[in-house]
């Protein structure tokens, strides 16, 4: 199911419930289906065109007049066009905007470098009191959305362009903001965290991984930040080996937090992600393949890690 299919609708539902959310566009109201909501609720739609700085800064001054905003653009020219109003306009004064940022990583690879946003949450995650979100099916979809309308602070949603499944593992009606998805139930030798929308890949790994007799212990991190420890390290400290998995690059994402997490713990500890590169355009099953992390890339990976720490 794309997830257009399953935005629009949650969105809409949404606004029904809560009159205070206004759906702010940047430009790209077809791309980020917003549609919906707009033929719901056309007073309380605004599309102010290419000029995502914009966008933000007109979105604070809804917050600061009692409403929830949900600014939406790519997240690309979030983080990087508008992170000055970001930072000024919505997180030195705390309020309640969500920016909903689409097209997150390999899942805008056709579009090319420019809009590529493997970098985005290096720029968001260093702000303040600001919440990130990441969610992997309609389930976390739905449970994201609700939190960042009664929040009282600003938030990041960040959200992969091209399919998403309905749900992966439990299909409770609220996630937590770190779960473990049990996928057998033999003892665990390693804790393999997928961070955000890439979750789908990893399960298909780890599965994989359990025909060759590899037992891992699946975490899934649908809030980047801030990050519940406590679940990830306990997993960690049941296996002794711990790896992340994040469609971003090693710096300044969720798999750099748990880095630094598990430092002082003296646990064995690697990352999976996107490379140190300016990548070509191309689909993004074809870049995930190309970057080591669709799910037999991952598996192929986890397995040789596995083997080289055994020595």
């Amino acid at each position: 199911m794309s997830v257009g299919e399953l935005y629009g609708p949650l969105l809409t539902a949404l606004g029904g419930r809560d009159e205070r959310i206004v759906v702010v566009d940047a430009g790209l109201g077809s791309s980020m289906q917003t549609g919906q909501f707009r033929a719901a609720y056309p007073q309380r739609y605004v599309n102010l065109g290419i000029a995502e700085a914009n966008a933000v800064g007109f979105a604070s001054g809804l917050a600061r007049r009692g409403l929830r905003p949900f600014v939406h653009s790519f997240s690309n020219f979030l983080a990087r066009r508008a992170h000055d109003q970001i930072a000024i306009s919505v997180v030195v004064a705390g309020l309640p905007v969500t920016l909903v940022a689409g097209s997150c990583g390999v899942f805008d690879g056709r579009n090319g470098p420019s809009h590529f946003a493997g970098d985005d949450l290096a720029a968001i995650c260093a702000m303040p009191g600001m919440t990130v979100f990441e969610p992997a099916d309609a389930v976390d979809l739905e449970t994201t959305l609700e939190r960042a309308r009664a929040s009282a602070g600003p938030n990041y949603l960040r959200l992969r362009r091209h399919g998403m499944p309905q749900t992966i593992g439990d299909s409770l009606q609220a996630r937590e903001a770190v779960r473990v998805i049990h996928i057998n139930s033999a003892p665990p030798i390693v804790t393999v965290v997928a961070i955000g929308a890439i979750l789908d890949e990893v399960v298909t790994a780890c599965r994989i991984l359990l025909d060759e007799g590899i037992v891992p212990e699946l975490v899934h991190v649908l809030r980047a930040k801030p990050l519940d420890e406590a679940t990830i390290l306990a997993s960690a400290r049941r296996t002794g080996r711990i790896v992340a998995i994040e469609n971003h690059v090693a710096h300044g994402g969720c798999a750099a937090g748990i880095a630094a997490l598990v430092a002082r713990e003296g646990l064995r500890f690697a990352a999976l992600t996107l490379p140190d590169d300016i990548l070509p355009a191309g689909d993004a099953r074809w870049l995930l393949a190309r970057c080591g992390l669709d799910a037999t890339s991952i598996a192929v990976r986890l397995s040789s890690l596995l083997s080289s720490w055994s020595h």
